[in-house]
């Protein structure tokens, strides 16, 4: 049927439609988008077996609106991930569809492949960060940098929560959008697991009110409360161009990770 005729369907003609029965997919998910489908159209599209064999169907019917609660929780458990992601983003759902699809979405994290876990955080709403930055894995929190929904405080969260790999620290710092937050920059020159080199150039960035509190800070690295003291006391004497150099080498031997 010509989709054209689908979104101009009244809901009585729809309904007849779907009982006259030999649907297509694309018109079965013409006529759910239809704001004129109601939920008894639903329902005997609910009924078609051949119907919820497309996952499309089912998605849609699970975020449909007066669906019986029941109904939208069997149609859910059949879902694969990305299906389960549209509805718990989607704001015509249910919250309690959402919820559930979220909770849905956390219990499939164990079964994912790290390629899905990646494309996943790129795309996941705030509900989900939580559970994708614990999972420590590198690629995948580099992944959620990209992701729009992220904020300053999520990006802080890693850094106080997880010890990342140590490559991922030095993403962070060159990160397009989250090198420059200066937030960040504060939480990641004093977080325990970054690299020493990576903590001192955010660190030789830092605001003089921002170095006071690093150096005085007792959970901050040992090495940058010293580099911050000295570079605060080098700024007060008009030598903070120069400080970033002088005190790498004032530094001692071991530049490497801090210790966890």
């Amino acid at each position: 049927m010509d989709p054209a005729r689908v979104a101009d369907m009244d809901a009585s003609q729809l309904l007849a439609w779907v009982r006259a029965g030999q649907l297509r997919e694309p018109d079965v998910l013409d006529a759910l988008r239809n704001p004129y489908c109601t939920v008894e159209v639903a329902e005997a599209i609910a009924s078609s077996p051949e119907l919820l064999a497309a996952h499309g169907v089912r998605e849609l019917l699970s975020s449909f609106r007066g669906l019986p609660f029941a109904r939208a929780m069997d149609l859910i458990a059949t879902l694969p991930w990305p299906s389960l992601l549209a509805v718990a983003q989607n704001p015509k759902s249910p919250p309690m569809v959402r919820r559930h699809a979220d909770k849905k979405l956390v219990l499939a994290l164990s079964r994912m492949s790290l390629g899905e876990k990646v494309a996943l955080a790129r795309r996941v709403h705030r509900e989900l960060l939580r559970p994708l930055v614990e999972s420590g894995d590198g690629q995948v929190l580099e992944a959620l940098l990209d992701n729009p929904k992220l904020t300053e405080s999520d990006v802080v969260l890693i850094l106080n929560t997880v010890a990342a790999p140590l490559e991922f620290y030095g993403r962070l710092a060159r990160h397009r959008r989250w090198g420059q937050a200066h937030g960040v920059r504060v939480a990641l020159a004093r977080c325990p697991h970054a690299p020493l080199p990576v903590a001192l150039s955010v660190l030789v960035q830092l605001r003089s009110g921002d170095l006071a509190a690093i150096a005085s800070r007792p959970d901050a690295p040992g090495p940058v409360r010293c580099a911050a003291a000295a570079l605060r006391e080098r700024e007060e004497m008009g030598l903070r161009g120069t400080a970033a150099a002088r005190t790498a080498s004032d530094l001692p031997p071991d530049r490497g990770a801090f210790p966890g």
